[in-house]
Order: structure tokens, then sequence, then C-alpha cells
């Protein structure tokens, strides 16, 4: 199968789990508010943020794992270096087991230093922090098959797991269980995905998980972890700016304004997974072609995957510009609606943490893990600054604002700069292909919102039917420079490859029957 082909079923899949993970979310929102309360479900949601501060424990090698894998793959495919990869797995098989250790002292801490207003969460933070550690090295079983591009299995293997924690969740909390519900859903997941990942690994290169690949890599040396810790320290920025937010709010505001905050942002929070997860299977992809192509190639290839992101991005800045207010209100009720400026500051900081992502990530796969975590520091410390002092005087909107601070002023234009220094373009030339889609966008989402805020929606299935219009007319907007661009020409080529391939099996099934 292409790269193509894994890459877009990996997507297919991935976008059918988002789809059902935004509908049970719809639901599960105010079914989790009836049950628990809006203070107590504040603070699950910030005691599941204290959870990424555990994945920083693995010194950026779990990681770097992926396109590593993806490098070595594309050796091996070209004969250049066939062992290299199993080498890779048994090199990293010695730095995550004694790692495990350390990850269980850290949630041994975190589970004494908890807050006192968490006590009611002794027990559940228990399981959770115990499946963790457990589970822990098992972790490097899904970065492989990423690695490897095994994409459709991984998106089958999350859909099915989804769908059984739901449930499960569902049944306890009737149970009168409460956090002890939620924690037992977040442990399936957490354990489902790492076991059944090492079982497909078994089935499909049993020859990566061969004894004798420990014994080939030799005594453990410190120089492994050199690259792991520029990226360990890139992770440690990006936690900050994507988990410190709940942190500082409940601080500075309480528990019940982290669910005011959760709930006006839900949609984006939701939506925005929909490019991230296109761009993260993309990753291993850029990384092969690192290996076995040409700079021109890769560049137009890491072009395109940015303004598809923005391409989506548009449209959900579209979309939920517009229809939010009305959509918190049918779906928890007013008193969880922040306000249309807290919406706007959303969309924003959405919209640049996307440029931002999806230029860093093609800058990661081409081995910028120095450059990449210096970045993300710089930024990290001038988000977490501007939140924390703009917080007091400005409420939740302070918050957004220093974070949209720090990727404005910092994250994106060091991005810009180092992609057109790796590809041999100016500045200007390497953001010229997503500004027409930008503008487009603000135009349509604001006009959108001219409209549709005058014209009361009487539930969430003509909201439905309103943001798919907004949809339609976004897209129409966009196709006059979408065909036109270089993802234009990629996705003609796409539909041309997919219907030359459905005719052929089309022929197939007539001469067979």
């Amino acid at each position: 199968m292409s790269r193509s082909k894994r890459f877009l079923s990996g997507a297919a899949l991935s976008y059918a789990y988002q789809a059902c993970f935004a509908i049970a979310g719809i639901w599960l929102t105010p079914f989790y508010l009836r049950v628990l309360g809006a203070h107590d479900y504040g603070i699950w949601l910030v005691g599941l943020q204290v959870l990424a501060f555990l994945l920083l424990c693995d010194l950026g090698v779990i990681s770097v794992l992926p396109r590593d894998v993806a490098h070595a793959n594309g050796r091996e495919l070209t004969g250049s270096d066939p062992a290299e990869l199993p080498t890779l797995i048994g090199r990293t098989a010695k730095i995550v087991l004694p790692q495990t250790v350390l990850v269980g002292l850290v949630a041994l801490a975190l589970f004494l230093l908890r807050p006192s207003a968490a006590t009611g969460l002794r027990g559940s933070v228990a399981l959770v922090l115990l499946i963790f550690v457990v589970t822990y090295p098992f972790r490097i079983f899904p970065a492989i098959l990423q690695g490897l591009q095994d994409l459709t299995f991984l998106g089958q293997l999350r859909v099915c797991l989804w769908a059984v924690s739901v449930g499960l969740t569902v049944l306890l909390l009737l149970l009168g269980i409460r956090f002890f519900a939620l924690a037992c859903g977040w442990c399936l997941v957490e354990a489902g995905s790492n076991l059944g990942a090492m079982v497909r690994l078994y089935r499909i290169r049993p020859d990566l998980l061969r004894p004798t690949i420990w014994k080939k890599t030799g005594a453990f040396q410190w120089r492994w972890l050199t690259r792991g810790l520029w990226v360990s320290l890139g992770q440690t920025s990006n936690t900050f700016i994507a988990g410190v937010d709940l942190l500082i709010i409940a601080s500075v505001l309480g528990p019940a304004m982290v669910v005011i905050y959760s709930c006006t942002g839900k949609l984006v929070q939701v939506l925005q997974n929909q490019p991230q997860s296109l761009a993260s299977y993309a990753l291993p992809g850029l990384s092969q072609m690192k290996a076995s192509e040409s700079r021109d190639r890769i560049r137009t290839a890491a072009t395109c995957l940015t303004q598809a992101m923005v391409l989506v991005g548009g449209g959900v800045f579209c979309v939920v510009l517009p229809l939010n207010q009305q959509f918190v209100a049918h779906w928890t009720g007013s008193r969880y609606f922040g306000g249309i400026g807290l919406t706007v500051l959303f969309l924003m900081n959405f919209m640049a943490r996307l440029i931002d992502y999806t230029l860093a990530l093609s800058l990661f796969a081409f081995g910028y893990e120095k450059l990449y975590a210096i970045r993300a520091l710089l930024d990290s410390l001038l988000s977490v600054a501007l939140a924390s002092i703009l917080v007091g005087p400005l409420g939740l909107k302070g918050v957004l604002l220093g974070f949209l601070c720090g990727a404005v002023f910092v994250a994106i234009p060091m991005d810009l700069y180092l992609f057109a220094r790796e590809f041999e373009v100016s500045i200007v030339e390497a953001a010229r292909p997503y500004l027409p889609y930008l503008w487009r966008t603000v135009a349509v989402g604001c006009a959108a919102y001219a409209v549709l805020s005058r014209i009361e929606i009487p539930n969430l299935v003509v909201l439905v039917i309103a943001a798919v219009a907004v949809g339609l007319v976004y897209l129409l907007v966009v196709w006059t420079y979408l065909r036109r661009s270089e993802l234009g020409v990629y996705i003609n080529s796409a539909i041309t490859s997919l219907q030359a391939a459905m005719r052929t099996r089309v022929l197939s099934w007539s001469n067979n029957s």
C-alpha cells in the first residue's frame, strides 16, 4: 500500500472516531454535569491535565520513535540498512524499561501531593496512576505501528476501545460509582491501545520483537538520549501551552470557571482534533520521504499538508463563530457560555496553533529537535507568563489572550523562518500559500455571524443544518483558489487514482462473476 493510501485510510478512520467522539461528547458532558456537578467535574478535568506531566518522564524517547521508525523503515525498504530498524527498537526498549521506575516515582509524588480539593478523587486517581505506570513500557508499540504507517489498524483499535469505554463509563455512573466510572473508562482505553498494538506488531513484524534484538544493541549508552532530551524539552514547553490553562483558571478563578471555559471551547476543542490528527498521521510519511525523495517533492508535500490543515481549520472557524453561543445554550445551558469574545479568542488561538503545529511538525520530521525545543520553550514562557498576569484583570479572556500572543509573536515567526531556511525560500514565499485561505475564512465567518446571530435556532437538529449550510458556503468561496493551488493539484491526482482503483475493482468483480 502506498504512503498516500495508508495516510488516507488512517485519516478516514480518525475522522470517524472524532465524529463519534464529538457526538458522544455532546451528550456525555451534560450527563456528567448532572451526575457529578459542575465543581466535581471541573476537578476531574483539572486532574486529567496532571497526567500530561507524567509523559515528560520519557525524555522524548517515545515521542521521537514514530519518526525514527519511519525513517529507518524507509532505509529498510531501499535496502540500504536493513538492520537499522531492529536495532532502533531494541535500543528504545533498553531506554524505556528503566524509565518506568522514574515514571512510578513521579506518579507516587503526584498522588501524595494532590490538591486538598481533590480528596474525593483519591481512589480513582490511584487507579489511573497505577494503570499508567504498569502499561507505560507498552507505549512503544503504538508508536512503532505509527512509524510503520499501520494507521488503519490503529484507527480501528481506537474506535473499538472508545465505544466500549463509553458504554462502561455510562453504566458505572448509572450505578453510582462516580469518579471510579471515569477512571475505569480512561484505563480501558490506555491499557487496551498499548496491549492491542503489541499483539498487532507481533503478528505483522515478529522479527522486531525477538529477544536477540535486545542483545545486539549492546550496552546502554547515554548518547541515545541526546535527541530525545531536546524533544523532551519541547514536550515540556508544549505541555504548559496545552494543559496549564485549566490549572491557571482553577487556581485563580475556581473549578466552576473551568467548566464554563471548557463548555465554551468544547466545539473548538473537539473539532481541532480533526486537522491535527490528519497532520500527525502524515509525520511518518514525511520522515520516510526524507530518506528517499527530493527536496522539492518534500517541500510540496509539506506545503500541501499545511494548506490542508488551514483549509479544514477555516471550516471549523466559519461554523463555530456564528453557532457556538446557541450550541452551548441548547447543550448545557446559557449559564455555561463564556461570551462571544471568549469564543473569538478560542478560534484565533485555534487557527494560530494549527498553523504553528503543522509547520513545526514538518520541521520535526526533518530533524529540527534542538531548534524545535528552543522555539517551544520561548513560546511557553511568554504564553504562560502573560496568561498568569492577564487572568486576574481579564478573567478567562486573559488566559487565551496570553497564549495567543505566544503563538503570534514567537512560535509562528520562528516556524516560518526555519521552514524557509530548510527549503531555501523567502519567508514571504513560505507564508504566501496560506494567506488566501485565511482572509476567505475571516470573511465567511464574519458574514455567517452577522446573519445567524439574528436568527433563533430552536434545537440542535436545526443547528446542524445551519452548520452544514455555512460549511458549503465556505467551500464554494475557497474552491476558486483551492483548485489552482498546490493542494488542489494533489487532491485532483488523489481523486484520479481513487477513480482508477475503483474502476479496476469493479471490472475485477464483473470478471469474477
